[in-house]
């Protein structure tokens, strides 16, 4: 599943640990998988960076990657940028699906300049976009045209803007009451999770389907809303792996009961680990299935 908010929101307190961190080596493996080699207070890590539109994240790794012989362009822009860059911190603006790495780094005299380096984690809109100290767009991973997008563009020398806001209200912002006046004016012939996704933002299909299993139906659900919602007021957010029939099948930040006695719950102990073990076996199967091709091909 593609991470929600609530999970950036957990990744983003994970990787925290990063303030004051300096970038060592940039790395592109892939076209769309950018691996920064950090020091931090807590030693040397690598942190991944995926605008894959099947698997868009951020997270530390301890996974292998094979570098092509020629790094691409954007990689080499982002060595000259960041190289030896100290990262200041880590921020979620509002309930967005992106990160801001706020970086200080040296210019070609030596002198210090703020860099901000955002990552969109929105499914196939993934992107990475480097930034100057006016959040004007030096490059991107992605680049975006009107053609694309016509609420804003990402081109180098472009005013950085945040992604359109849905006209849904979030979920977890918006109050009880105005959550249970929106339910009274549901209409009830359809299913329940389904009109969670088209009356709210911030709520994946998952957690949608899960909630509304937790309510039975429609006269539940008001509780089971709210349930929801103070539960990651509170910060009961925990990095949870699903399993059905032994196998990985999606995560979440809560336990997922909607699949009874087929689907089992995995506390991890970071958000880090949970996506390595996750997106690691996920890619791991893939390069196999290819291998098994190319061979009988």
């Amino acid at each position: 599943m593609p991470l929600d908010a609530i999970c950036i929101s957990g990744l983003a307190r994970e990787l925290q640990c990063l303030a004051g961190a300096r970038i060592d080596k940039v790395q592109q493996p892939t076209k769309d998988t950018l691996l920064l080699s950090v020091y931090t207070a807590l030693g040397a890590r690598r942190l991944l960076l995926s605008a894959a539109g099947s698997g868009a994240r951020a997270h530390f790794t301890r996974e292998k990657y094979e570098n092509p012989d020629k790094p691409p362009m954007f990689c080499m822009l982002l060595r000259k940028h960041l190289a030896g860059a100290r990262i200041d911190s880590i921020e979620q603006p509002g309930c967005e699906r992106l990160l801001m790495l706020r970086l200080t780094a040296r210019d070609e005299l030596g002198v210090e300049t703020p860099r901000t380096l955002v990552v969109e984690l929105m499914g196939r809109a993934a992107n990475v976009i480097l930034c100057d100290e006016e959040l004007r767009i030096i490059d991107c991973l992605r680049r975006v045209d009107f053609g694309e997008e016509a609420y804003r563009r990402l081109l180098p020398g472009m005013l950085y803007k945040l992604p359109q806001k849905p006209a849904k209200p979030c979920f977890y912002t918006i109050s009880a009451e105005e959550r249970r006046r929106m339910l009274e004016n549901a209409a009830k012939d359809r299913e329940p999770s389904a009109w969670l996704l088209d009356s709210f933002s911030a709520l994946s299909p998952l957690i949608a389907r899960e909630a509304a299993a937790r309510a039975g139906g429609w006269e539940g659900l008001g509780e089971a809303m709210d349930a929801l919602a103070e539960s990651v007021a509170a910060g009961e957010i925990t990095p949870t792996l699903l399993e059905l029939d032994g196998r990985a099948k999606d995560f979440s930040f809560m336990r997922i009961t909607q699949y009874g006695e087929h689907g089992a719950n995995r506390a991890c102990e970071s958000w880090s680990e949970l996506l390595d073990t996750f997106y690691g076996s996920r890619d791991r199967a893939e390069q196999l299935r290819r291998a098994a091709h190319d061979t009988l091909k």
